[in-house]
């Protein structure tokens, strides 16, 4: 077994989260409190893939066990650099049950985000080859007769999804 690093994550600069590297996932811890309840979401960063992926825990009783996934754009120095940037880059996919279509929404945010200059044609094309890659290595199917998705959630996010994780959070400005 991959041993752990800690890890603090910076996403969207607006929360800052302590948690875990392992392999390639970086796991994290979150709350908020929302109509009179305080919410823990575990979210995971896929680093190979730039991927960001939780199983939102404010989703409608029939989709619990769906997950959401976000493109981002990360800066992190390697093992041993503890902090770990993220940022949305808008295109998200929604994860059902394989003998359900996974959803892709927000192009047309990527697509004013390249418009009016927040990403630049090059940002541009290595998220939509990043989102291809993370379609076709995890979620599309071949020719395959078994109603699986290929390759989700990783195994490593698996093992991460009942590990003890730091309970330390904060949400900035």
């Amino acid at each position: 077994m991959t041993s752990d690093e800690r890890v603090t994550v910076l996403h969207n600069d607006r929360l800052r989260a302590a948690g875990i590297r392992r392999g390639n996932v970086v796991a994290y811890d979150w709350g908020f409190h929302e109509d009179g309840t305080d919410y823990v979401q575990r979210t995971f960063v896929l680093l190979d893939e730039h991927m960001q992926i939780n199983q939102p825990v404010m989703f409608p009783p029939e989709q619990a066990g769906w997950w959401y996934c976000d493109l981002v754009s990360l800066e992190w120095g390697g093992p041993g650099h503890g902090l770990l940037k993220t940022q949305d880059m808008w295109i998200d996919v929604i994860i059902g049950p394989p003998d359900h279509p996974y959803r892709l929404l927000d192009l047309n945010d990527y697509a004013d985000a390249l418009e009016d200059g927040r990403i630049s044609p090059g940002q541009a094309a290595d998220g939509l080859r990043r989102t291809q890659r993370f379609l076709d290595h995890r979620l599309n199917r071949r020719h395959e007769a078994t109603r699986t998705w290929p390759a989700f959630p990783p195994t490593e996010v698996g093992e991460l999804l009942s590990a003890d994780l730091p309970r330390d959070w904060r949400l900035l400005g």
